[in-house]
């Protein structure tokens, strides 16, 4: 197994975490490779079982492993570990709509709790958008970026966020958490989508890395459920 790591700003388990990835990108855990017991991470990484098995169950949660009752934890195969990133942007194209995106702040801020774990430092670039289809507002997101990109700050975020990384050598590969939610829109929400408040949207909280299994953005989400066409994107 690999070598001890320890870092002082990173939570033990996201390392454990981090260093799985790595291999299964690298190959040397293949799909079908048994991973170490609880017992035998915990003594690799001198690390308590709780810290062991929270990396464990991310990894499962995100379809990268997968357990088998009675024979162990085991590495799922890279067609189904490994959501290809596709951004609203080819969503559309794909079906001949006008994407258009109103930004309404590009931002330092905390990060938020719940992705956390997730970032270096305890502050991120947030870039908040409005996104409209054919004139039609249908996306809130909160897209949370590391620090070092401070160049979105002097950027045009108008059009694709991803197309705008790529000219800075960032390439979105893959997404990793994705989590979907039904929740109701705030009033101040409900502004800026141009409904009523209270209406039911789809409440998506999602993260992307690239090759190297650096992360390059957390997102957060609010989709408006009356448009089915969008669903797929989600699910």
């Amino acid at each position: 197994m690999a070598q001890k790591i320890i870092n002082e700003n990173k939570p033990l388990y996201l390392q454990i975490k981090e260093t799985i990835l790595r291999q299964i990108n690298d190959g040397e855990l293949k799909p079908g490779d048994k991973l170490l017991s609880e017992a035998q991470f915990q003594k690799s990484f001198s690390v308590s079982r709780i810290t062991v098995r929270k990396a464990i169950d991310e990894l499962v949660e995100e379809n990268y492993l997968m357990r088998l009752q009675g024979k162990g934890t085991f590495v799922k195969e890279q067609a189904e570990t490994q959501q290809k990133s596709l951004s609203l942007t080819q969503v559309c194209l794909e079906q001949r709509k006008k994407l258009t995106s109103e930004v309404i702040s590009v931002i330092e801020c905390p990060v938020p709790t719940d992705f956390a774990d997730l970032f270096n430092s305890k502050e991120a670039i947030l870039v908040e958008r409005l996104r409209k289809i054919d004139g039609v507002p249908i996306m809130l997101e909160k897209n949370y970026l590391p620090l070092a990109f401070t160049f979105l700050l002097d950027t045009d975020l108008s059009g694709s966020l991803y197309q705008v990384l790529a000219s800075f050598s960032i390439d979105p590969q893959y997404k990793g958490l994705n989590q979907v939610a039904i929740s109701q829109l705030t009033d101040q929400e409900a502004k800026l989508f141009n409904v009523q408040s209270g209406l039911s949207v789809i409440h998506h909280k999602g993260t992307v890395y690239d090759s190297k299994n650096q992360l390059v953005l957390a997102s957060e989400e609010l989709v408006r459920v009356d448009l089915p066409d969008l669903f797929k994107y989600y699910l």
